[in-house]
């Protein structure tokens, strides 16, 4: 038996992703473009599941900050 995916938890540290891609709203993400390190760091079974959020992307770009 399988988990559900809350596609609302964002896949890195579970908490609200803020995602509106099922919305008539325009989502955050539509403006971020996301590293392929942060997208590596999310679990294969979850990868295009669900959204990171954007405390994670943030936090990962701070990380990089040249």
């Amino acid at each position: 038996m399988t988990t559900p995916i809350d596609e609302k938890a964002c896949p890195l540290c579970g908490n609200d992703n803020g995602c509106k891609m099922h919305t008539e709203e325009s989502c955050w993400c539509n403006d971020v473009t996301f590293p392929q390190g942060l997208i590596d760091r999310v679990p294969p079974e979850l990868q295009r599941k669900a959204c990171i959020c954007r405390a994670c992307v943030d936090a990962y770009l701070r990380e990089h900050e040249h």
